[in-house]
Protein backbone atom coordinates (compact mmCIF):
# COMPACT_ATOMS: atom_id res chain seq x y z
CA UNK A 1 0.00 0.00 0.00
CA UNK A 2 0.99 3.42 -1.24
CA UNK A 3 0.67 6.88 0.50
CA UNK A 4 2.35 9.61 -1.51
CA UNK A 5 2.71 13.53 -1.22
CA UNK A 6 4.02 15.91 -3.97
CA UNK A 7 5.78 18.79 -2.56
CA UNK A 8 7.86 21.79 -3.88
CA UNK A 9 9.68 24.79 -3.05
CA UNK A 10 10.65 27.41 -5.07
CA UNK A 11 13.39 30.35 -4.28
CA UNK A 12 13.58 33.16 -6.36
CA UNK A 13 16.28 34.57 -5.40
CA UNK A 14 19.47 37.14 -6.74
CA UNK A 15 22.70 34.95 -6.26
CA UNK A 16 25.49 34.59 -3.76
CA UNK A 17 28.31 33.05 -2.34
CA UNK A 18 28.03 30.51 0.95
CA UNK A 19 30.96 31.39 3.49
CA UNK A 20 31.81 27.92 4.83
CA UNK A 21 33.23 27.62 8.67
CA UNK A 22 34.02 24.87 11.25
CA UNK A 23 35.10 23.94 14.40
CA UNK A 24 36.56 20.42 14.58
CA UNK A 25 36.84 18.87 18.56
CA UNK A 26 37.53 15.12 17.54
CA UNK A 27 38.30 14.52 13.86
CA UNK A 28 37.85 10.99 12.43
CA UNK A 29 39.26 9.19 9.68
CA UNK A 30 37.73 10.56 6.88
CA UNK A 31 35.43 9.07 4.36
CA UNK A 32 35.51 8.60 0.96
CA UNK A 33 34.07 11.14 -1.51
CA UNK A 34 31.31 9.01 -2.25
CA UNK A 35 30.39 7.85 1.07
CA UNK A 36 26.72 8.82 2.45
CA UNK A 37 26.16 11.41 4.91
CA UNK A 38 22.87 11.48 6.53
CA UNK A 39 21.28 15.11 6.98
CA UNK A 40 19.04 15.72 9.80
CA UNK A 41 16.68 18.71 10.01
CA UNK A 42 16.31 20.95 13.30
CA UNK A 43 13.11 19.23 13.93
CA UNK A 44 14.32 15.91 13.59
CA UNK A 45 15.10 13.44 16.38
CA UNK A 46 18.39 12.54 17.25
CA UNK A 47 20.45 10.64 19.99
CA UNK A 48 24.26 10.66 19.73
CA UNK A 49 25.21 7.05 20.19
CA UNK A 50 29.12 8.02 18.59
CA UNK A 51 31.30 10.70 18.79
CA UNK A 52 30.09 14.53 18.17
CA UNK A 53 32.80 15.58 15.35
CA UNK A 54 32.65 19.14 15.64
CA UNK A 55 30.39 22.06 14.23
CA UNK A 56 30.02 23.36 10.35
CA UNK A 57 28.32 26.35 9.20
CA UNK A 58 27.31 27.99 6.02
CA UNK A 59 26.98 31.67 6.09
CA UNK A 60 26.09 34.85 3.26
CA UNK A 61 29.53 36.04 2.34
CA UNK A 62 27.50 38.21 -0.17
CA UNK A 63 25.69 38.45 -3.63
CA UNK A 64 27.20 36.20 -6.19
CA UNK A 65 26.11 32.29 -6.71
CA UNK A 66 25.34 28.77 -5.08
CA UNK A 67 23.56 29.15 -2.12
CA UNK A 68 20.12 26.85 -2.04
CA UNK A 69 19.63 24.12 -0.07
CA UNK A 70 20.75 21.37 -1.74
CA UNK A 71 23.93 23.33 -3.12
CA UNK A 72 24.79 24.28 0.55
CA UNK A 73 23.88 20.93 1.60
CA UNK A 74 26.52 19.24 -0.81
CA UNK A 75 28.76 21.81 0.56
CA UNK A 76 28.72 20.82 3.73
CA UNK A 77 28.39 16.94 3.36
CA UNK A 78 31.99 17.06 1.69
CA UNK A 79 33.40 19.12 4.60
CA UNK A 80 31.85 16.10 6.52
CA UNK A 81 33.55 13.29 4.79
CA UNK A 82 36.54 15.40 5.25
CA UNK A 83 36.45 14.99 9.29
CA UNK A 84 34.94 11.63 9.21
CA UNK A 85 31.71 12.38 10.15
CA UNK A 86 28.25 10.57 8.97
CA UNK A 87 25.66 12.38 10.26
CA UNK A 88 24.75 16.35 9.81
CA UNK A 89 22.59 17.38 12.72
CA UNK A 90 21.15 21.15 11.79
CA UNK A 91 20.96 23.07 14.74
CA UNK A 92 19.62 26.22 12.80
CA UNK A 93 18.48 27.07 9.42
CA UNK A 94 17.39 30.27 7.89
CA UNK A 95 15.76 31.41 4.85
CA UNK A 96 16.84 33.73 2.25
CA UNK A 97 14.82 37.09 3.45
CA UNK A 98 15.36 41.30 2.88
CA UNK A 99 18.86 40.50 4.51
CA UNK A 100 20.43 37.88 2.66
CA UNK A 101 19.56 35.74 -0.38
CA UNK A 102 21.05 33.25 0.24
CA UNK A 103 20.20 30.32 2.43
CA UNK A 104 22.44 30.12 6.03
CA UNK A 105 22.82 26.76 7.68
CA UNK A 106 24.53 25.59 10.76
CA UNK A 107 24.92 22.24 12.12
CA UNK A 108 26.85 19.48 14.31
CA UNK A 109 28.52 16.67 12.47
CA UNK A 110 29.02 13.06 14.26
CA UNK A 111 30.40 9.61 13.53
CA UNK A 112 27.86 7.10 14.54
CA UNK A 113 28.41 3.25 14.33
CA UNK A 114 24.94 3.01 12.03
CA UNK A 115 23.35 6.02 10.12
CA UNK A 116 20.01 3.86 9.31
CA UNK A 117 19.28 4.03 13.08
CA UNK A 118 18.87 7.53 12.62
CA UNK A 119 16.72 8.00 9.89
CA UNK A 120 13.69 9.69 9.49
CA UNK A 121 13.72 9.72 5.50
CA UNK A 122 15.19 7.59 2.85
CA UNK A 123 16.33 9.46 -0.08
CA UNK A 124 16.02 6.78 -3.10
CA UNK A 125 19.14 5.51 -3.91
CA UNK A 126 20.25 2.03 -6.04
CA UNK A 127 22.58 0.89 -3.03
CA UNK A 128 20.03 1.83 -0.17
CA UNK A 129 16.83 -0.55 -0.47
CA UNK A 130 14.16 -0.62 2.23
CA UNK A 131 14.48 -2.84 5.32
CA UNK A 132 11.99 -3.71 7.73
CA UNK A 133 13.13 -1.65 10.65
CA UNK A 134 13.02 1.58 7.85
CA UNK A 135 9.14 1.17 8.73
CA UNK A 136 8.98 3.18 11.95
CA UNK A 137 5.67 4.34 12.39
CA UNK A 138 2.69 2.97 14.36
CA UNK A 139 0.30 0.80 12.48
CA UNK A 140 -3.16 2.38 11.90
CA UNK A 141 -6.03 0.72 14.00
CA UNK A 142 -8.20 1.87 11.60
CA UNK A 143 -7.31 2.62 8.04
CA UNK A 144 -5.87 0.34 5.75
CA UNK A 145 -7.12 -2.21 8.21
CA UNK A 146 -6.56 -5.17 5.53
CA UNK A 147 -2.79 -4.23 4.66
CA UNK A 148 0.09 -5.82 6.27
CA UNK A 149 2.50 -2.28 5.73
CA UNK A 150 2.30 1.24 4.35
CA UNK A 151 4.81 3.22 2.76
CA UNK A 152 4.82 6.69 2.67
CA UNK A 153 6.47 8.48 -0.25
CA UNK A 154 7.20 12.30 -1.30
CA UNK A 155 8.65 13.93 -4.07
CA UNK A 156 9.90 17.04 -3.74
CA UNK A 157 11.43 19.84 -5.21
CA UNK A 158 13.76 23.07 -5.22
CA UNK A 159 15.73 25.57 -7.11
CA UNK A 160 19.02 27.19 -7.08
CA UNK A 161 19.22 30.71 -6.47
CA UNK A 162 17.86 32.86 -9.15
CA UNK A 163 17.11 35.81 -10.84
CA UNK A 164 15.70 36.97 -14.38
CA UNK A 165 19.13 36.77 -15.96
CA UNK A 166 19.87 33.08 -14.69
CA UNK A 167 18.22 29.75 -16.26
CA UNK A 168 16.95 27.69 -13.13
CA UNK A 169 18.29 24.68 -12.20
CA UNK A 170 16.13 21.94 -10.53
CA UNK A 171 17.03 19.38 -7.78
CA UNK A 172 14.23 16.82 -7.07
CA UNK A 173 14.01 14.02 -4.62
CA UNK A 174 11.84 11.22 -4.23
CA UNK A 175 11.89 10.52 -0.29
CA UNK A 176 10.44 7.17 1.99
CA UNK A 177 9.44 8.97 4.92
CA UNK A 178 10.28 6.47 7.64
CA UNK A 179 7.95 7.57 10.77
CA UNK A 180 5.11 7.92 8.12
CA UNK A 181 5.50 4.39 7.21
CA UNK A 182 4.47 1.14 8.95
CA UNK A 183 4.33 -2.58 9.11
CA UNK A 184 2.09 -4.77 10.80
CA UNK A 185 3.64 -7.36 13.16
CA UNK A 186 2.21 -10.56 11.19
CA UNK A 187 4.11 -9.04 7.77
CA UNK A 188 7.42 -8.02 9.29
CA UNK A 189 9.93 -10.21 7.90
CA UNK A 190 7.97 -11.36 4.52
CA UNK A 191 10.07 -10.69 2.07
CA UNK A 192 7.47 -10.81 -0.30
CA UNK A 193 5.30 -7.93 0.72
CA UNK A 194 8.89 -5.60 1.44
CA UNK A 195 9.79 -6.37 -2.06
CA UNK A 196 6.03 -4.73 -2.27
CA UNK A 197 7.04 -1.90 -0.83
CA UNK A 198 10.27 -1.37 -2.30
CA UNK A 199 8.51 -1.33 -5.51
CA UNK A 200 6.03 1.54 -4.75
CA UNK A 201 9.42 3.59 -3.52
CA UNK A 202 10.63 2.26 -7.07
CA UNK A 203 7.64 3.64 -8.77
CA UNK A 204 8.31 7.24 -6.96
CA UNK A 205 11.84 7.49 -8.15
CA UNK A 206 10.70 6.95 -11.43
CA UNK A 207 8.04 9.88 -11.44
CA UNK A 208 10.60 12.00 -9.75
CA UNK A 209 12.79 11.14 -13.07
CA UNK A 210 9.94 11.45 -15.26
CA UNK A 211 9.33 15.13 -13.40
CA UNK A 212 12.97 15.90 -13.69
CA UNK A 213 13.34 15.55 -16.90
CA UNK A 214 10.09 17.52 -17.80
CA UNK A 215 11.46 20.06 -16.24
CA UNK A 216 15.18 20.10 -18.16
CA UNK A 217 13.12 19.95 -21.11
CA UNK A 218 11.03 22.80 -20.59
CA UNK A 219 12.68 25.32 -20.95
CA UNK A 220 11.14 27.66 -18.92
CA UNK A 221 12.54 31.06 -16.75
CA UNK A 222 11.71 32.60 -13.95
CA UNK A 223 9.50 35.04 -15.10
CA UNK A 224 6.85 31.37 -15.76
CA UNK A 225 8.40 29.46 -13.82
CA UNK A 226 5.60 29.18 -10.71
CA UNK A 227 3.01 28.39 -12.73
CA UNK A 228 4.53 25.90 -15.05
CA UNK A 229 6.32 23.76 -12.14
CA UNK A 230 2.75 24.08 -10.28
CA UNK A 231 1.48 22.33 -13.71
CA UNK A 232 4.25 19.54 -14.10
CA UNK A 233 4.11 18.56 -10.30
CA UNK A 234 0.51 18.22 -10.33
CA UNK A 235 0.57 16.00 -13.37
CA UNK A 236 3.18 14.33 -12.02
CA UNK A 237 1.50 13.43 -9.12
CA UNK A 238 -1.93 12.24 -10.74
CA UNK A 239 0.01 10.08 -12.98
CA UNK A 240 1.65 8.40 -10.07
CA UNK A 241 -1.14 8.12 -8.10
CA UNK A 242 -2.69 6.01 -10.62
CA UNK A 243 0.00 3.89 -11.84
CA UNK A 244 0.63 3.05 -7.94
CA UNK A 245 -3.39 1.99 -7.75
CA UNK A 246 -3.31 -0.16 -10.76
CA UNK A 247 0.58 -1.43 -9.28
CA UNK A 248 -1.70 -2.80 -5.96
CA UNK A 249 -4.81 -4.04 -8.39
CA UNK A 250 -2.72 -6.13 -10.52
CA UNK A 251 -0.16 -7.45 -7.78
CA UNK A 252 -3.03 -8.14 -5.35
CA UNK A 253 -0.74 -5.67 -2.85
CA UNK A 254 1.64 -8.24 -3.49
CA UNK A 255 -0.19 -11.53 -2.88
CA UNK A 256 0.34 -12.12 -6.96
CA UNK A 257 3.64 -13.35 -6.50
CA UNK A 258 3.59 -13.77 -10.50
CA UNK A 259 2.14 -10.37 -11.33
CA UNK A 260 4.69 -8.97 -8.28
CA UNK A 261 7.62 -9.90 -10.43
CA UNK A 262 6.37 -8.96 -13.28
CA UNK A 263 6.07 -5.37 -12.23
CA UNK A 264 9.37 -5.07 -10.40
CA UNK A 265 11.28 -6.08 -14.51
CA UNK A 266 8.82 -3.80 -15.60
CA UNK A 267 9.85 -0.81 -12.76
CA UNK A 268 13.37 -1.31 -13.16
CA UNK A 269 13.51 -1.66 -16.74
CA UNK A 270 11.92 2.02 -16.98
CA UNK A 271 14.27 3.53 -14.33
CA UNK A 272 17.11 2.36 -16.54
CA UNK A 273 15.63 4.05 -19.23
CA UNK A 274 15.13 7.68 -17.68
CA UNK A 275 19.19 6.69 -15.95
CA UNK A 276 20.28 9.84 -16.82
CA UNK A 277 18.10 11.23 -14.51
CA UNK A 278 19.52 9.16 -11.29
CA UNK A 279 20.67 11.41 -8.55
CA UNK A 280 24.18 11.04 -7.64
CA UNK A 281 23.91 11.48 -3.60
Amino acid sequence: MIRYLLTGLLLLSGACAPKMGSRIVAPQAPLADTAFVLVLKAMDRFENDGVKVGSIRSADNGFSVNCSYYEIIEKLRQMARRNGANVIKITRDELPDKKSTCERIWADIYRVPDFRKHEGEIYWSPQRKLAWDDFKGTPSATSYFNFGAVSSCDLKMETNSLSVFKKPKFYTEAVFNCYKSWVRPRARGDSTTLAHEQCHFDIAELYRRKLQQQLEQSGINVLELQEAVKRMSRDIGKQMAKRNDVYDEETDHGLNRQRQQEWQLLIAAELDALKMYEQHR
